[in-house]
């Protein structure tokens, strides 16, 4: 007998992700157009083309799921066998690589700056958190095949040798991450006039030497190279990274380099492999390490000549470089980045061993009924600092406002936890998601004292994620935050102080964990440059606080699915905290839509500035690292 009410909702639930989320995007999209003066891209031939991929991907990948899974492509009704036909055979998740697609086909198509630059980039990240925090964890624990390759997946981390289609990925990819970065970079318009440069060394180099199209016949020529799966996988990997870095790097820097983000232009093939779309110190940094990594991989390919492969690819970057306006910054930042990417694995393990090393650094001091907490250090210098960050964007007259909107957002973070996480064990925790409800309150006393609401939350907004990832240390030291148990050494941390959370609370002494703090960290230390090239781009103060809640939400959102934390309550297989996480990411995106007036407001620093941050420092170092271990009241414990 079929049963009504779950028909009735399988039908909303399709109906929301088929038309709701469409219309909403495509509102969200055209407001942000009205709100924004960003550049453009248009083509209605080539938005319709990459509509028209993306849809089919799109509708392949349901019917796939449909006919071979026996199932909905819903994640609340998911299929009953895990699919590896028909595109599930090439694409690990070709759906949501087909919504990706019509996302920027429509943007291209309509010619909308804040599709193209928020709402597509938003959606995308999004589905990134989506698959890895939840739908990769699930399928992984329901069927045994998930982890099997697919068509276009990554080679293994072994030294066989790589099968035809790794090859071939080892050169489609870079190609199409170059055409993807191509297209990007069209609309950044350098300042002033380009072609009267004054070259340092090489002036006049002919533009067939132009490293873009020695890097992609070399690219071409990498499938038939001697290597191991291991090999093409690290080069694979290396490429990606690289594109990342540059598209990031280069939007952050956009307020402080000769770029400016307001030219339209026209898609076409011509734009992206013939126009001189870059600034000139971009363009090189783009290509220079280009070079080098093509040079690392031909190095591994053979062996013997190692050496001579690397003077030439030093020799090629020297020569490329030296045709810029500023060669040593362009062959800085070319070695940095390649440092960087060859020596990713390395930093990553200093970093792990780093935070392995705090987490177990407990230290407290008893002075009569008070005791102060070692890791109270950790966010009182966090809020210092956020204080004086801030005072020298906005200056002293709203400094004061900031430290009295801090110290309500720290009330209330209280407050939550406590309703929340609050136990005998658990007599003062603190929750991120109370300090988001205490900006409502913050907001309002702002307003009644008299205060620019929006210019205290748009500042405060740059600065809180790095005011978060240093508070993060002082979850490493109290075991908070703490994540799952992982099989492998090299990704786990482990605890060992009997003051930790983890060891008095989880019962997990010992264990190796998801570093998640650590994961955060990373994270924020990103969003944090982001929202601070926003602010020197004059992007409004709710563009930057939307933009801060829908990037923190998203990272929040996949951190919370490694923790293991044992008090966090689960909703319809979902931590309460990715289920707020969702909450804020959509009130994010409605508070981008806020039109308000940016206040133009020159850095300056005075001594009232240190003075204030000082004080917020102090009660931050109060409330979260001193309390009274001798008394059982509620707040009255940290531990």
């Amino acid at each position: 007998m079929v049963n009504i009410k779950s028909v009735y909702k399988k039908i909303i639930y399709s109906a929301f992700f088929t038309i709701v989320l469409p219309v909403a995007l495509f509102y969200w999209s055209k407001t942000i157009d009205t709100l924004s003066d960003w550049s453009v891209i248009y083509s209605v031939k080539w938005g319709v083309a990459l509509f028209a991929l993306g849809s089919i991907m799109l509708l392949w990948g349901m019917i796939a799921i449909m006919y071979f899974g026996k199932g909905l492509p819903l994640n609340a009704y998911p299929p009953e066998t895990y699919v590896k036909k028909g595109p599930y055979y090439l694409l690990r998740h070709p759906i949501y690589w087909g919504f990706g697609s019509m996302l920027f086909g429509a943007s291209i198509y309509f010619g909308s700056s804040g599709g193209f630059w928020l709402v597509s980039p938003i959606l995308i990240l999004s589905m990134t958190a989506l698959v890895w925090g939840y739908e990769r964890i699930q399928l992984k624990e329901r069927f045994s095949d998930y982890d099997e390759p697919v068509f276009f997946s990554w080679p293994a981390n072994n030294n066989q040798k790589p099968y035809w289609n790794h090859r071939l990925n080892a050169a489609l990819l870079p190609l199409l991450l170059i055409l993807i970065t191509k297209m990007i970079f069209l609309t950044f318009d350098p300042i002033g006039d380009s072609t009267n440069t004054t070259n340092w060394i090489f002036k006049n180099i002919p533009e067939i030497v132009r490293i873009d199209y020695v890097a992609i016949l070399l690219i071409l020529l990498t499938p038939i190279l001697p290597l191991t799966q291991k090999e093409l996988r690290d080069w694979i990997k290396s490429v990606t990274l690289l594109n990342i870095l540059v598209v990031y790097t280069t939007l952050v820097c956009l307020p402080f380099a000769e770029i400016n983000l307001y030219n339209s232009v026209s898609f076409s093939w011509q734009n992206i492999f013939w126009a001189d779309a870059l600034s000139d110190t971009n363009r090189w940094l783009f290509n220079g390490c280009w070079l080098l990594l093509i040079g690392n991989t031909y190095a591994h390919a053979y062996p013997r000549w190692r050496y001579f492969i690397g003077l030439l690819s030093l020799l090629l970057l020297i020569i490329i470089v030296g045709s810029t306006k500023q060669p040593p910054v362009n062959l800085l930042t070319s070695l940095v980045l390649y440092g960087l990417i060859v020596k990713s694995k390395r930093i990553w393990n200093v970093l792990r061993s780093t935070s392995e090393k705090i987490a177990n650094s407990w230290k407290e001091w008893e002075f009569g009924s008070i005791r102060i907490i070692n890791h109270g250090f950790y966010v009182g210098a966090g809020a210092f600092l956020g204080v004086a960050l801030s005072g020298w964007l906005v200056g002293v007259e709203y400094v004061w406002a900031i430290v009295i909107f801090g110290i309500i957002v720290i009330v209330f973070s209280a407050l939550w936890a406590q309703f929340i996480e609050g136990s005998e064990k658990l007599k003062r925790p603190y929750g991120y998601y109370g300090a988001l409800v205490g900006i409502i309150f913050s907001a309002w006393a702002m307003h009644l004292i008299g205060y620019q609401v929006w210019v205290v939350i748009g500042v405060i907004s740059v600065f809180m994620p790095w005011i978060q990832a240093i508070g993060r240390l002082r979850c490493l030291i109290n075991g908070c935050c703490h994540g799952s148990k992982v099989k492998t050494t090299d990704i786990g941390i482990r605890y060992f102080h009997p003051r930790s959370r983890v060891c008095g609370l989880s019962h997990m002494k010992g264990e190796a964990l998801h570093p998640t703090p650590l994961y955060a960290i990373i994270w924020l230390f990103f969003v944090g440059f982001a929202l601070l090239s926003m602010w020197f781009n004059n992007v409004s103060y709710s563009m930057i606080f939307g933009v801060y809640l829908l990037l923190s939400g998203i990272g929040r959102f996949v951190e919370e699915a490694y923790r293991g934390e044992v008090q966090t309550p689960f909703l319809y297989g979902l931590r309460l905290y990715q289920w707020t996480a969702m909450i804020s990411m959509l009130i994010g995106a409605i508070i981008t839509l806020i039109p308000v007036e940016r206040e133009l407001h020159a850095p300056v620093y005075t001594w009232d500035i240190l003075y204030s941050a000082f004080t917020l420092g102090m009660f931050t170092f109060f409330a979260m690292g001193v309390d009274f271990p001798k008394s059982n009241k509620r707040f009255s414990r940290l531990v």
